[in-house]
Order: structure tokens, then sequence, then C-alpha cells
């Protein structure tokens, strides 16, 4: 496992919205926060299941796909260092389960802020709101370029 300096470095690092933060609130939040490792393969989240904790990827990848009834799957997209899941702030924000699963494709390290840690920094610290909020209009973009991509694409054919 990774050890407290190298996390709050590579915290530092990848999401740059901690820099701006004092370092004894910086100290208080790591300590509050849990390191979470896992092998390729885990399940990190599922559908219907509560969403209590936000990962900040510090190490690995997380695939985020929909499974229809009849068995297909559909990857909706990735979370690498740096990045965070959109479907789990939506959760947490709206207090409602995940309505996809969450596999990690590789090895993985994260820093997890519990719900009230997430709710916290979001009234207390401008730069972390700005950052969360700027993945939801980062994925709504993403998410109107495939409307736009399959809509067309049927009408052309």
């Amino acid at each position: 496992m990774m050890e407290r300096a190298r996390i709050r470095a590579k915290l530092l690092e990848l999401y740059p919205a901690f820099r701006s933060l004092p370092g004894e609130r910086l100290d208080q939040i790591l300590g509050e926060a849990v390191v979470r490792t896992a092998p390729a393969g885990t399940v990190m989240f599922d559908e219907r299941n509560p969403c209590q904790a936000f990962p900040m990827l510090i190490e690995g990848t997380i695939r985020v796909s929909k499974t229809a009834p009849n068995g297909r799957e559909m990857q909706l997209y990735r979370v690498g260092p740096g990045e965070a899941c959109v479907l789990t702030s939506s959760c947490l924000l709206g207090n409602s389960p995940y309505s996809a699963r969450g596999i990690a494709e590789t090895e993985l390290t994260a820093l997890t802020l519990s719900q009230p840690l997430f709710s916290r920094l979001l009234a207390e610290h401008e730069p972390f709101r700005t950052y969360v909020f700027s993945l939801f209009a980062e994925r709504i973009s993403e998410l109107m370029q495939l409307v736009e991509a399959v809509a067309f694409q049927r009408l052309d054919q």
C-alpha cells in the first residue's frame, strides 16, 4: 500500500483543486479519507447499490458500464488517475443508488472521501466544488456527442 506522504503528493499532483487548501486542512482531509486498493476485476460499485464514498483515483482505471436486461453491456466511460466518477458524484449529491457498474480494469489505489466529507468539501472549498461540477459539464458534453452520432448515423443510413 502507498504511504501517506506519497498519497498526499499524488493527490496534489493529480487533483489541482486541493493545492489551495491550507496544509492543516489538507492533513485533516487525509486523516478522514480512506485509502482503498483493489486488484483488477474487482467490482467497485454495482447497480442499485448505495453510494457511500467518493473515490479519487491515484493509480489504475475503473470501467463504468450499464447492462441491459438481456445481458448486453455498454461501456459508459472510464475513470483514470486525476479523474473522478461523475456517476458517483451524482449519486452522492442526489442521495440515490448507483445506476451502473464500475469494475477495476487494472490494480488501483484510490483515496475515498466519505459522503459527509464530500459534502463538506463541496460546501466549504470552491475549487473542489468547481472540479466536481466541471465533471458534469464534461460528461454531458460527451453524452451530447454520443446522442448526435447515434441519431444522425441512423438518419443517414
